[in-house]
């Protein structure tokens, strides 16, 4: 049987796609020696729909190939295989919304460090975006001193993150932005823009570049909101900025009103940042109708 026929889809409950088949969540276990567990070794992509329908698809697997390829990792499906997959989930999540997780591990392995036979699925789960205050009146966000690991893939590896995220003091922080050696970087799940003079500046070396990072960057230009550029941001000009904001795909564009003890602007969502706002959502709203 060729792999395109090898979806098959059981009739009830939450599911996923594991190895091959599409079954019930709670069915699905990986081997305890797979090394995507004893050493959190593995490639992931995140997306989301609107209207049913994957936002930035293409882009997402051309990340997810493209990472597993700089682990060292064979995607065990084609491109076509996992794009039936994700809109068969979409079909049988019965929710509003989606979001999709595509997740490979090294898998299992004798001595805890050399691949063997990759393991792969997809989560569905139901897409959520964080409350309308948050984007009505801009977020405060706070600094960390940290580098992404290997920043090139989008690995399993959020180790540093959830370690932050489960300390008392961060506790009503939606997003923290880890900064290093004098530079800014990224969020700890989203890439940051500034509005820096008359310029909307986001950093382009040592992060991890997302998806909706480069969508906005394309809106931005196309509509002629701001003078783009990509570069490197000194923690310093952060005073400077008039307007910042975070991008991710389960947070669209979050403004950020205060960074540490530092007020963005006039500490409310400013003018640039309300335009992409705009664009964005008129651009989801066109995609999503289209056939």
């Amino acid at each position: 049987m060729a792999r395109k026929d090898i979806i098959k889809i059981t009739m009830l409950g939450r599911h996923c796609f594991f190895n091959g088949k599409i079954i019930l969540f709670q069915n699905a276990g990986l081997p305890l020696n797979d090394i995507g567990i004893t050493r959190g070794y593995g490639v992931f992509d995140f997306l989301r729909t609107y209207e049913k329908k994957p936002f930035l698809l293409d882009e997402h697997l051309e990340r997810f190939f493209g990472s597993a390829a700089y682990l060292n990792l064979q995607v065990p499906f084609s491109r076509t295989v996992i794009t039936r997959a994700i809109h068969a989930l979409i079909e049988k999540s019965g929710f509003e919304e989606v979001q999709l997780r595509i997740v490979l591990t090294g898998g299992p392995s004798k001595d805890s460090i050399h691949i063997t036979k990759p393991m792969f699925y997809i989560l569905a789960e139901k897409a959520v975006l964080p409350p309308d205050e948050w984007y009505e009146r801009g977020i405060v966000t706070v600094t960390n001193e940290y580098q992404r690991e290997l920043p090139q893939a989008k690995s399993n590896n959020y180790t540093h993150a959830a370690h932050l995220r489960n300390q008392k003091r961060y506790e009503g922080i939606p997003e923290i932005l880890y900064v290093s050696n004098g530079k800014v970087l990224e969020g700890t799940t989203s890439n940051v823009f500034f509005v820096i003079g008359d310029k909307l500046a986001t950093p382009r070396h040592d992060i991890l570049i997302g998806m909706t990072r480069n969508f906005v960057l394309k809106l931005a230009r196309k509509h002629r909101v701001i003078k783009t550029e990509e570069r490197d941001i000194a923690t310093m000009e952060m005073r400077r900025a008039t307007e910042a904001f975070f991008t991710s795909t389960n947070k669209e564009i979050l403004p950020i009103r205060r960074i540490d003890d530092n007020m963005i602007g006039d500490g409310h969502v400013g003018p640039y940042t309300k335009e992409i706002m705009k664009c964005f959502r008129s651009s989801i709203i066109s995609i999503a109708g289209q056939k």
